[in-house]
């Protein structure tokens, strides 16, 4: 008689359903042992390890601390901005208020693209900032994901518990954490499987 090996996944329903982990580490020990038993890829493996040990660090942990970011002022005139956006090759910046404390929102460089060019249009950075998200800096990185992916966000400011500015975070620093095991080259390997 023929016996069908199971796939990876209804081997993982089996044991969620009928043999339930009772705990992250039983969790991480059942998806080893199916990466072992050729279930799932190295890579697989270390997405899934990645995306459940986020919820145990905090948006502080990895964080770009306040003295590293790239700011631009809420005076600053177009030609400015261009050269702030060139020199550093962002896509996404806070502006701060004239007193450097209070962050007035956030430009998108590709917000400027209509005043390049333009002489008629009246540049006003005040009016293309988009609304400034904060949070705290001990706010789960699992947490903040989800806020990203609901809000369609890509950076927060970060505060501490007395509202003081400690840093910036960015969706593509939690995936960092996430995916930082991903063996690059075997990740676009045709055959991987």
């Amino acid at each position: 008689m023929y016996k069908k090996k199971k796939g990876f996944i209804s081997l993982f329903l089996n044991n969620i359903f009928f043999d339930q982990p009772k705990n992250q580490k039983e969790l991480l020990m059942l998806i080893k042992k199916s990466k072992k038993n050729k279930f799932i890829n190295s890579n697989t493996y270390n997405i899934i390890k990645g995306a459940i040990n986020i919820e145990k660090q905090k948006v502080k942990d990895i964080m770009i601390p306040r003295t590293k970011i790239i700011t631009l002022k809420i005076n600053d005139s177009l030609n400015v901005c261009l050269k702030k956006i060139t020199n550093s090759s962002h896509s996404r910046f806070p502006v701060i208020n004239y007193n450097n404390n209070y962050i007035s929102g956030f430009l998108m460089a590709k917000d400027l693209l209509k005043y390049i060019n333009n002489s008629k249009k009246k540049f006003s950075l005040k009016k293309i900032l988009r609304p400034p998200v904060i949070v705290p800096e001990s706010q789960s990185l699992n947490r903040i994901l989800k806020e990203f992916r609901l809000k369609r966000n890509h950076l927060a400011i970060v505060v501490d518990e007395f509202g003081v500015i400690t840093g910036l975070i960015t969706i593509e620093d939690v995936l960092e954490i996430i995916l930082k095991k991903i063996n690059k080259k075997k990740l676009f390997k045709k055959n991987d499987s």
